[in-house]
Order: structure tokens, then C-alpha cells, then sequence
């Protein structure tokens, strides 16, 4: 998908405040421009030929309007009424303006958009490891306890094979693949699909890993889509930790809408090789943007003294490993 374009039109400053608030919260494929002048408003429109347009009652629109545009008032109250088309109340926080406006368009439109601003409510964090796998299930589960202490916090598992179901030793039933079949399926009841597959740790919930790989490889685009949506507009969750295992599109896909990526590295000759090459194929075209967001953590065992009987969490979150994660958590 190549980028959208938003306009805000209407009479200055709030809609110079607004465009500058939008921008700051706007995910990387959205374009932002705004028009304070009513004389420049039919050139502007011209030349920018905007998919959506956010614009007060102060702003004169030409009467041709690209046929693509969607057009949203920015209303001063909440019943303006059907005729005056698709509106957002004004008197809102600018990340919730941008919200509804996807939203709209992409009702209006019918396209899908991922809703995800850099300020959302709900924040992603990444968790990968390139130079080898052994550490990412105690690390992503640490992390995800510490941060539970804080916040509201959903563990998500991408990654195959991790031991996940042994440790906490869950018996068979509803999983990750579970979760991505029902909302393929029942969108309209992705509450009562989540409940079905939720389990609740000490400071967190989680949903145990997909029940087989090949349907990490078959996940379509639109269910990652959809699945990151709804956890944004239907949750009360305030962090997601997603362990990512090898890459495939479900991880690149995280990956790109996560607020940070932490990369779990090896300082032996092969952890440095295959860092290296991770680095590189960052390089190539659009994953070129990931690199910004990635903090690299050389981590140190430590997982040898652990008592399988006692307290798993406790034992992560102290000692010398959860030292390490700790620093992390920052």
C-alpha cells in the first residue's frame, strides 16, 4: 500500500495545531498537509489531491473535489445531523480525530487500513532474536511480568516450538491459530474468540502459541490486520509483547506496527555472523525503517540455578537475568 495523503482545511490556528498533532501521531504510510488560506484551498487541493480531508465549517470546498477524497467535517457538536456527511466532534484529542477519520475512510472507501498511531493507547514491543532462539521465551516472559506490574499487558507468541506449553504446563486446547480462525471467521465476536483462548499469569494474559507452524506461514495479511485493529479498538490492554520467532510475513507484519523491536544477540563468532546478515537484509527496501526502532541486548544465561517447582516469574524477575532484563524494561 503506497501512501495516504490527510489534508486539514479550515480557518487558522486550530487547524495548523491539529495538522502538527496529527503528524506527530501518524504511522509512516500517511502523509500529512494542511491549508490555512480559504483563497489557496482550491490549488492546494489540487495539487495535493488528498484521499482524506478533514476540514471546519470555515473552510469555502470547491465544488469538484478529486472523486477519490474523502471528505470529514470537523464538527463544533456531537448531532450535526445526516446531511452534512461523515463528521468527527473537533473538542478531541488529535490521535482520537486520526482514529475516527481511518475509520471512516475506511468504511467510505472500502479499504482496510491497521488504525495504529505512535501514540496510541496500546503500544507493541517485539521481541526477536537473530543470533539464536534459547533465550527469547524467558526473556519475552520476564519482560512481559515486569511491565504487568505497571500496566495492563497481553503475551502473544509467534515463535515455534518455544516450550511454552510445557512450562506452564496447560493442557490441550484453544490457541494463537484459534484466535486468527475466529477472527477470519466471527470478527463480530472477537470479545468472546479472545476470551476463549485467554490465560491469565500473574501480572499478564497470554494466548499459547499456534498449534502448528504451518499456520504461522498461512496467516494472511488481513487476519494480522484485522488482529491488530481489534486489539486496539476492543481491548483495555496497554502493551502487547509479542515473542517473534523465524521470520515470516505474521512477524514482519508485528514487527512493522510495533512502537519498538528488541533484537536479543549473541557475542560468540556465530551470533555476530548472523546479526551481521540481519543487518543487511535490514538494508534492502522496506524493512529499511525497522532499524530505527530495534534496541540490540546481549543477554548472559543465567537461566542454569532455575528450581522448576518454585515460582517461575519471581526467578526471572530477580537475580542476575532479570538484572538484564530490567535494564531493558528501562
Amino acid at each position: 500500500m503506497g501512501k495516504l495523503k490527510l489534508a486539514v482545511a479550515g480557518a487558522a490556528p486550530y487547524a495548523g495545531r491539529l495538522a502538527e498533532c496529527i503528524r506527530k501521531n501518524a504511522p509512516e504510510y500517511l502523509e500529512v498537509a494542511s491549508c490555512l488560506q480559504a483563497v489557496q484551498l482550491p490549488v492546494f487541493l489540487e495539487m495535493l489531491s488528498p484521499d482524506i480531508l478533514l476540514y471546519d465549517k470555515g473552510a469555502a470546498l470547491p465544488k469538484q473535489l478529486p472523486q477519490h477524497t474523502v471528505k470529514i467535517l470537523l464538527a463544533d457538536s456531537k448531532g450535526c445531523g445526516d446531511e452534512t456527511g461523515p463528521f468527527i466532534f473537533r473538542y478531541q484529542q488529535g490521535p482520537e480525530i486520526l482514529r475516527q477519520a481511518f475509520q471512516i475512510y475506511e468504511k467510505e472507501s472500502n479499504k482496510n487500513l491497521v488504525c495504529w498511531c505512535k501514540t496510541a493507547d496500546l503500544a507493541m514491543t517485539a521481541v526477536y532474536a537473530p543470533g539464536g532462539h534459547e533465550l527469547q521465551l524467558p526473556f519475552s516472559l520476564a519482560y512481559a511480568s515486569l511491565c504487568g506490574e505497571e500496566k495492563k499487558v497481553l503475551y502473544l507468541n509467534l515463535a515455534e516450538f518455544t516450550g511454552m506449553g510445557q512450562l506452564f504446563a496447560e493442557e490441550e486446547g484453544e490457541n494463537f491459530s484459534d484466535l486468527v480462525y475466529g477472527i477470519r471467521h466471527r470478527k463480530a465476536k472477537f470479545q468472546l474468540c479472545l476470551q476463549s483462548v485467554l490465560h491469565h499469569a500473574e501480572t499478564f494474559d497470554y494466548v499459547q502459541p499456534p498449534g502448528s507452524p504451518q499456520d504461522l506461514y498461512e496467516a494472511q495479511e488481513e487476519d494480522v490486520a484485522v488482529l491488530l485493529t481489534l486489539l486496539r479498538e476492543q481491548t483495555e490492554y496497554e502493551l502487547v509483547v509479542w515473542n517473534c520467532g523465524t521470520w515470516n510475513q505474521a512477524v514482519a507484519q508485528v514487527m512493522e506496527h510495533s512502537s519498538s523491536i528488541i533484537c536479543l544477540t549473541k557475542e560468540n563468532m556465530f551470533g555476530k555472523y548472523r546479526k551481521a546478515e540481519f543487518d543487511q537484509f535490514l538494508e534492502k527496501g522496506k524493512w529499511k525503517k525497522l532499524q530505527e526502532k530495534i534496541k540490540c541486548i546481549s543477554l548472559q544465561a543465567g537461566l542454569g540455578g532455575l528450581i522448576q517447582e518454585a515460582d517461575l516469574f519471581a526467578q526471572l524477575r530477580n537475580g542476575e537475568f532479570g538484572e538484564q532484563v530490567k535494564l531493558a524494561v528501562g
